[in-house]
């Protein structure tokens, strides 16, 4: 059986990858501080905020995880959820946006890791998705913290894929720029903090995003190839070029 545990599930890019694999038949497990309104029996729910490392743990120290996995034949985890705030300079960012960036964009997803490594059973194959983003890879002015973090699961996929787990297959893949509510608050920054919002604003006028659905479909087709995992950190345009 195809088992699917993401996080950030409820909107965006999250809901249209819970969707698309609930349609092909695949058992999904959301994680998510809210629940969706989608109704599948194939679809667990379960509602956590993932910027708090200790009830993160207590979950995953409870055999949830594991009981879910038990009768898996193969298993994808996407860390999905993420935070792009604060979007400000250093010195004008919010320290208490700073300590939930960390935790939602890099503990959860390594906590997460290492979780359903622990929890597969013995040789299934498991596939571990990273949603990660140019701005990892690019300096912009006003994502110190974002670019940070997202460096860090790009990293965090290298070291795995160094460690040559047996059916184990990791990538921090960046998706383009996706037409979600994430965009919004971009937009929604003050420019005095966040030098780039014109250029976001100017995407989202001259029809420069891709909707949530368009790139879950992308996602889901690179990660069914041979290519997948080949190169740790990634970029869904170079796949699709």
């Amino acid at each position: 059986m195809k088992k699917l545990i993401i996080t950030g599930h409820t909107r965006g890019l999250g809901r249209a990858l819970a969707e698309l694999y609930l349609q092909r038949g695949w058992q999904v497990l959301g994680l998510a501080r809210g629940r969706a309104d989608m109704v599948s029996p194939k679809l667990r729910q379960v509602r956590i905020d993932l910027a708090d490392g200790a009830a993160l743990a207590a979950w995953l120290s409870s055999g949830l995880l594991r009981d879910f996995l038990a009768d898996a034949g193969s298993i994808l985890l996407a860390n999905n959820a993420g935070t792009v705030s604060p979007n400000a300079l250093l010195g004008r960012q919010r320290p208490s946006e700073t300590l939930s960036a960390v935790a939602l964009n890099v503990t959860a997803p390594l906590l997460l890791a290492n979780a359903a490594l622990a929890a597969r059973p013995a040789r299934v194959p498991l596939d571990i998705l990273h949603i990660g983003s140019g701005a990892g890879r690019k300096n912009y002015p006003g994502w110190s913290v974002y670019g940070a973090t997202k460096a860090a699961l790009d990293h965090h996929a290298r070291c795995v894929a160094a460690e040559g787990h047996e059916n184990v297959r990791i990538t921090c893949l960046a998706p383009g720029v996706v037409d979600t509510a994430m965009q919004g608050e971009i937009r929604a920054a003050d420019e005095a903090d966040f030098p780039m919002r014109p250029r976001f604003a100017a995407l989202k006028e001259g029809g420069g995003l891709q909707s949530a659905e368009e790139t879950a479909a992308k996602i889901a087709a690179y990660v069914e190839s041979a290519r997948f995992g080949e190169e740790a950190a990634a970029d869904i345009r170079d796949f699709w070029h």
